[in-house]
């Protein structure tokens, strides 16, 4: 009886020992670091970083920081340093981080789908897909993929998947070389890749559909769709997502998950997703969405080094 009393014993110190180590490894944080992606300028994603803290905030009951990454990669290395805990991540920017073992993504966006027009499909159920567009300025001669050829193409990033990823792949497959075939010019953000077809900078531009409609609000933005002419749609692309370290706190993951449901549903909540990165709400997300773009993003990876 002693013995088994001894290795009872023994099995609930190692337990112990091993439990604490785990509650070692996970992060609970004071604040909550929440970081965005410059997918579009930075100025106007700063304007909406204080209203989503404000509101995350209230959901979770801590004290949490929304701040702008400088780019991709700075956000994905701040996840791998757990200097940031959320990171509202575009689709290949969260494969990179997954991969690396920084990034789980809990959420992906909801948007309503477009038609050629800019128009939202708002009568038809939100999408967790997307589609990577071509546009053109209408002087430029360009009228489908393979007129491509030789021609200045504005992207939001290197690692933008409807900017670059999708596109890239898109030119090999008509037969272009993505490395050496055409000049990319890296506009940084999906507005400024709209605005170097519109200013002649750049004679077409891969962006999400329809990114022209950023600009539904300025003077010139219907002289921005006369001039920057749809030419067609890519295959369809996972949406972005929101994205934690893997190791943070489970509860706090739970809570992180419902507090950006709650604000998706929140007349307030929505018309700041919306102006942040178009969101019209959330889904859970699964690692398996995103098989599909560790496909497309080996097969760029052959070509070389774009960055």
């Amino acid at each position: 009886m002693k013995k088994v009393l001894s290795i009872i014993l023994a099995l609930v110190l190692f337990a112990a020992m091993f439990a604490g180590c785990q509650s070692a490894d996970t992060v609970k944080p004071e604040t909550l670091e929440v970081q965005l992606i410059p997918s579009r300028d930075a100025s106007v994603l700063d304007a909406q970083r204080k209203p989503l803290q404000d509101l995350l905030e209230a959901e979770l009951g801590m004290p949490v920081n929304v701040t702008v990454a400088t780019d991709y990669n700075a956000l994905i290395e701040a996840m791998a340093s757990e200097q940031v805990h959320v990171g509202l991540l575009a689709t290949t920017a969260y494969v990179l981080a997954a991969d690396e073992g920084a990034a789980e993504a809990i959420l992906k966006s909801l948007r309503y789908d477009v038609d050629e027009n800019g128009n939202q499909l708002t009568d038809q159920p939100k999408v967790s897909g997307y589609y990577s567009q071509l546009i053109a300025n209408k002087n430029s001669g360009i009228t489908k993929v393979e007129d491509l050829a030789g021609k200045k193409i504005a992207i939001s990033s290197f690692t933008s998947t409807s900017g670059f990823v999708w596109p890239a792949n898109l030119l090999a497959d008509y037969g272009i070389d993505p490395e050496n075939g055409v000049e990319w010019i890296n506009a940084g953000g999906h507005d400024n890749a709209v605005l170097a077809v519109f200013n002649g900078e750049a004679d077409a531009a891969f962006t999400f559909k329809d990114a022209r409609t950023l600009f539904e609000k300025e003077d010139n933005y219907q002289a921005i769709r006369d001039t920057c002419v749809f030419i067609m749609n890519t295959s369809i692309i996972p949406n972005d997502t929101i994205s934690v370290i893997p190791n943070l706190e489970k509860k706090l993951k739970e809570d992180i998950k419902a507090a950006f449901l709650a604000i998706a549903e929140s007349e307030e909540g929505l018309a700041i997703i919306r102006a942040i990165y178009n969101h019209e709400g959330y889904e859970e997300a699964k690692d398996s969405d995103y098989d599909e773009v560790r496909t497309y993003l080996a097969r760029k990876d052959s070509w070389g080094d774009f960055e």
